[in-house]
């Protein structure tokens, strides 16, 4: 008869094997199979990490990879896409996205100045910076009221201290990836999606072919279609199965 302190081990042993696996063990498992070249298993550990996890750009940057590895070109897009809505600065994902979209046949406009501008300058410091400056300037406006002999000059700079850092935020806000391109989406289905005139699938009101890859912007939904507009600004509808948004769901 076992000792009751093996069984208890055992038990033990058995309890911690249904626990879930931390956050980190997942992406650790992710980039240990990519390295050895196991990339659909790494994938699968990089999709399971950002599930479970805050996404950030180097997560979906190692996820792209693993799926371009694996001859997904399209998911792998999809995944530099969201890489890029997290850093526009990383230059690896967007020369990889430009590959991707010359083998998928997708043409690979030029930045938006305001992509050009969140390469440049991130928007979250911006952010943060602007509010400093905001309530800095709030203190000497105050500082103002208190001191009269040097109102005049500590109200211009708390005025100018005030405007600066209101413009940095807006600015943070209009080129922020995350809310520009927040009603982007991606052309997943293999075989593409069609562009009507209207929401019916009558062969008479069809303008276009849309290939994989393609990315389009959504601009409301009714039933089982979305009605989009392309990026030469032409809009139409399409049916939302095998149009994935380039922001996921919560």
């Amino acid at each position: 008869m076992r000792h009751p302190s093996s069984i208890a081990l055992i038990a033990i042993l058995c309890l911690l094997s249904l626990i879930p696996p931390a956050r980190g063990e997942a992406l650790d498992q992710a980039r240990d199979r990519f390295v050895h070249g196991e990339y659909e298993s790494s994938a699968t550990f990089f999709e399971k990490h950002l599930q479970s996890s805050q996404p950030t750009s180097a997560a979906y940057y190692g996820l792209a990879q693993a799926l371009h590895k694996s001859g997904k070109e399209a998911e792998a897009a999809l995944a530099y896409r969201r890489s890029l809505l997290l850093d526009p600065s990383l230059v690896p994902a967007a020369e990889a996205l430009r590959e991707i979209n010359a083998q998928l046949g997708v043409s690979s406009p030029l930045p938006q100045w305001q992509t050009r501008w969140a390469g440049k300058v991130p928007s979250d410091p911006s952010v943060l910076a602007g509010c400093f400056l905001f309530w800095l300037g709030a203190f000497f406006l105050l500082a103002a009221f208190a001191f009269s002999k040097k109102r005049t000059v500590l109200a211009s700079v708390g005025c100018s201290l005030l405007l600066l850092g209101l413009a940095s935020c807006l600015l943070a806000l209009c080129t922020d990836p995350r809310i520009v391109d927040a009603r982007q989406a991606m052309v997943m289905n293999p075989e593409g999606t069609s562009l009507y005139k209207v929401p019916s699938e009558d062969s008479a009101e069809k303008i276009t072919a849309l290939g994989q890859g393609s990315v389009v912007e959504v601009l409301s939904a009714r039933g089982r279609w979305f009605h989009i507009k392309l990026p030469g600004g032409q809009r139409g509808w399409s049916l939302q199965d095998g149009i994935t948004p380039l922001i996921p769901e919560a």
